[in-house]
């Protein structure tokens, strides 16, 4: 998800993927958050490792910190680097509220992710606001359709449970930030290109169905 500030176009580092140390901290954070919270979640309902413990929570941390790496920050990074390439200022900022959230709901059985998202200064079009908005969905339509082959073809195991998971929560996050209503980026989408949003929003209902069946 990404939000527009202002109305002044900024040409700094015009096209260049560029990191400030505030950025980075909250990145960071929103990492080991997210990555905590998923590893209480999979370790409590998937044993991979039922005679140890311990190795079945590292290896959780480590399958929970791709999950998160591939997911969530990669959707927002999309965000930030199209918009920089549009010469705007972004940059995410972690939501705290959000992160304690996920936290506490992660100890009580449910996975509630809201990490933060990318905001944006500078002078924007209707169009470049929908590019930015689409380029987050498109990602995860994209690594999800690459993890589902890999699990089709994949045999039963650990690396097929794990292209699964990928596929399956990069699916559902393109369809939930597809969806019409502000400030989700489907509702973006739509207000630029009808066309490009019907076809996104369809890609990610097709896989997160195919997941499930």
């Amino acid at each position: 998800m990404s939000g527009i500030e202002g109305a002044r176009r900024i040409n700094m580092n015009y096209g260049m993927p560029t990191f400030s140390r505030i950025e980075l901290r909250d990145i960071a954070i929103a990492v080991a958050v997210l990555t905590a919270s998923f590893t209480i979640i999979f370790s409590r309902r998937w044993k991979l490792f039922s005679a140890d413990a311990l190795q079945n929570t590292l290896w959780w941390i480590l399958v929970s910190f791709i999950l998160v790496m591939s997911s969530f920050i990669l959707h927002e990074l999309a965000h930030k680097f199209t918009a920089q390439r549009f010469g705007a200022w972004s940059e995410f900022r972690m939501y705290p509220a959000g992160l304690i959230l996920c936290l506490v709901m992660s100890v009580v059985g449910f996975l509630f992710a809201a990490p933060g998202a990318v905001y944006i200064r500078g002078y924007i079009t209707d169009e470049m606001n929908g590019k930015i908005s689409a380029a987050g969905p498109a990602v995860n339509i994209g690594i999800s359709a690459i993890a589902l082959t890999l699990w089709m073809v994949i045999p039963n195991g650990l690396s097929a449970s794990i292209f699964f998971l990928l596929g399956y929560m990069n699916a559902f996050l393109a369809l939930f930030n597809l969806l019409p209503i502000p400030p989700l980026d489907g509702s973006k989408i739509y207000k630029w290109n009808p066309a490009v949003y019907i076809v996104m929003i369809v890609m990610a209902a097709v896989l997160l169905i195919l997941h499930i069946i």
